[in-house]
């Protein structure tokens, strides 16, 4: 089935300002985009998913989250993610967003179940195409 018929909320959770507008106007020419957050840290984006964690509407479908940001990095937001995520009553899909190419990274995100897959920087128009579609990449 082809959800590109269906608009998807994301959430870019980065602190890079120049990945952030390039992945804004990628994201844009795919054409499946409702909504599309930004927070530069993970702090921002969990109290965001906190306080709106019944209301299905404003819970995005996908995550995109860097590793490395201040306050509070993409591991730090998975363990306080993990922590509440059974509340929200829509599941997003998160995926890693990094320009590490570290295999410890890497493993680290694979064990990780609430990560479905760890995407390199940067992201191109038919990932995003295939992610939003939920094809594999």
């Amino acid at each position: 089935m082809n959800l590109l018929s269906k608009k998807q909320k994301l959430l870019l959770v980065d602190d890079d300002a120049i990945f952030v507008e390039i992945a804004k106007r990628t994201i844009e020419k795919t054409g499946a985009v409702e909504s599309l957050k930004v927070f530069p840290d993970g702090e921002g984006a969990i109290t965001f998913l906190k306080e709106h964690k019944s209301e299905p509407d404003l819970i995005p479908d996908f995550i995109f989250l860097d590793i490395n940001m201040p306050f509070m990095d993409g591991w730090q937001f998975l363990d306080e993610y993990a922590n509440f995520v059974n509340s929200l009553t829509k599941k997003p899909v998160i995926y890693m967003v990094s320009s590490s190419v570290d295999d410890s990274d890497l493993r680290r995100a694979k064990e990780i179940p609430l990560v479905t897959d760890y995407i390199i920087k940067p992201v191109s128009l038919d990932s995003f195409k295939k992610i939003l579609n939920h094809e594999a990449i």
